[in-house]
């Protein structure tokens, strides 16, 4: 009897416990299937994803533009009625196809207003106008991830505090909205001052961009800061609009191209870097040429610009009036490894990788037995022939004569900020001597007598004394019979005690003096005015 009982009793507890979890089963799939049903009748619109600041040097934002008006717009017969009254024709053309379908849609305007089924939200758009250094900050996609530049680089850091800024809508079966309910808005912004800083400075890339833009279409300029290297502005012309990247994805001028760090044929800057080989392998800097206009090497003749003859020149002044037969002659005498030796240890022929991922380009270098060849050779002495560089290589060698001697790569990177604001530096990198500071001194020395009274004398400031050198490349090029040649005005200032080394770079212009030169000069008197 005790056995019938407790197998009854067990056999009620087994069914009971079916029951229960058959009850539970169907509780979580009446949930689960309510929260769908939820989350069908609502539409949720995104206004705005959180993305970390870029700062400049001095923790100025470099990714923080005016305030622009992002409207959320519920489609209606009402509201396509009331922004036909307020929008110009040409805005609502653009939109009149969303006007007339259900779903909500994100709208851009140029002023806050009041409109039924409209909702607006005053934000701060990512990017000033114009912006600032767009070929090195770079850009987003459609999707809010880095695209390009500082923004593609640090994208995890950028986006690892992410929040948001939506709108939810409720809306019937059908996808209508429902205009008696009151749509949700959701603000996850969290306002905090996290983010990557760049070695920029603000207010240098503004004076930069100012003076590039009102005088070169295609070009570069880059400056450095004199004591360690760090990239203080950067401008690579034509521009383009951050916001509007797809309109310049085929243009022919390329504004996409960074061309502060592409390659180009470099010239008679190079005569700088040939006069340093030469100084340090015992050449004596007061030696005479008699320049007639031209010299002949093998059986080829190598003239000076226009065939001027500059008489008898010493290096400074070789260096001055841009000598190129001082500097075929000069350099038969230098062992060629000796030579190519310095034009590495000077940066020629290695990239920089400014950002993580973003290298520049390395440019092209004669082999050591290409320079055995006397006619590359002589080529080479005066910066022609298989020699290319970019304008950050031809700063960064140019910092190694201001800095006496020591030469830095360059970088763009300072640190990370976190949510309070404070910066946590990035390493400093350490400086290799590539030249006695007596041979640096020499340089500074013929660079400043080119800026006063030289071929640099177009680029010379007002306020401050400046040490140049300048530039017409030959490129092999020709537009009918004109040939196209890359213009060149790179120096420092002040001469005695640089601060600032800025390098200048035009496509197609007329000489490295007429083109470049004034727009250093600009740079210069903003950074030295007279007071």
């Amino acid at each position: 009897m005790g056995k019938r009982v407790v197998s009854l009793f067990t056999i009620l507890m087994i069914g009971l416990s079916i029951c229960i979890i058959r009850l539970y089963g169907l509780t979580i799939q009446n949930g689960t299937l309510a929260q769908a049903a939820s989350n069908q009748q609502k539409y949720t619109l995104q206004i705005r994803k959180e993305r970390g600041m870029i700062y400049d040097r001095k923790l100025k934002p470099l990714t923080e533009g005016s305030t622009e008006y992002l409207a959320a717009v519920a489609p209606s017969t009402e509201t396509a009625a009331a922004l036909s009254k307020i929008l110009p024709q040409s805005k609502i053309k653009s939109v009149y196809q969303l006007l007339t379908e259900r779903n909500p849609f994100l709208l851009k305007l140029d002023q806050n207003i009041s409109a039924p089924g409209v909702t607006v939200f005053p934000l701060k758009s990512r990017y000033s106008s114009p912006a600032l250094a767009t070929h090195l900050i770079g850009y987003v996609d459609e999707g809010g991830m880095g695209a390009a530049g500082a923004e593609k680089a640090f994208d995890d850091s950028l986006t690892q505090n992410q929040g948001e800024l939506k709108i939810t809508y409720r809306v019937d079966a059908l996808g209508h909205i429902l205009p008696s309910e009151t749509a949700e808005i959701t603000d996850t912004l969290s306002q905090d001052s996290s983010g990557v800083a760049l070695t920029l400075d603000r207010d240098i890339q503004k004076i930069t961009q100012k003076a590039m833009d009102r005088k070169i279409s295609k070009g570069a300029a880059v400056v450095l800061d004199a004591e360690n290297g760090q990239l203080l502005a950067s401008v690579s012309c034509p521009d383009f609009n951050p916001d509007d990247v797809s309109s310049v994805m085929n243009a022919s001028n390329s504004p996409l191209l960074d061309r502060t760090i592409s390659s180009y044929s470099v010239g008679s800057v190079f005569k700088l870097v040939s006069a340093a080989a030469a100084l340090e392998n015992g050449a004596d800097p007061n030696e005479e040429y008699d320049c007639t206009g031209k010299i002949e090497v093998d059986g080829q003749s190598f003239a000076c610009y226009n065939g001027e003859a500059h008489g008898k020149v010493n290096l400074q002044k070789a260096i001055s009036e841009s000598c190129n037969g001082y500097f075929v002659q000069l350099m038969q005498k230098v062992p060629q490894e000796k030579f190519l030796s310095m034009t590495r240890s000077l940066g020629f022929g290695d990239s920089y990788e400014l950002l993580p991922g973003i290298r520049s380009s390395a440019g092209t270098l004669p082999s050591l037995d290409t320079l055995k060849i006397p006619r590359a050779l002589a080529n080479f002495s005066f910066g022609q022939g298989e020699l290319t560089a970019s304008p950050i290589q031809i700063a960064a060698m140019t910092e190694a004569i201001a800095s006496g001697g020591l030469y830095r790569k360059p970088v763009a990177f300072l640190g990370t900020v976190d949510q309070g604001g404070n910066l946590t530096t990035n390493s400093v990198q350490q400086p290799n001597r590539v030249m006695s500071q007596e041979t640096s001194l020499i340089l500074k020395d013929a660079m400043k007598l080119s800026a006063s009274e030289g071929t640099s004398k177009l680029g010379k400031p007002d306020f401050v004394e400046a040490a140049a050198k300048t530039a017409t490349a030959q490129t092999g090029q020709y537009d009918g019979d004109k040939e196209k040649v890359i213009s060149w005005y790179t120096g420092f200032f002040p001469a005695e005690s640089p601060k600032y080394v800025v390098t200048i770079m035009a496509e197609d212009g007329d000489g490295g003096g007429a083109t470049c030169g004034p727009v250093f000069k600009e740079i210069a008197d903003e950074l030295y005015p007279k007071n």
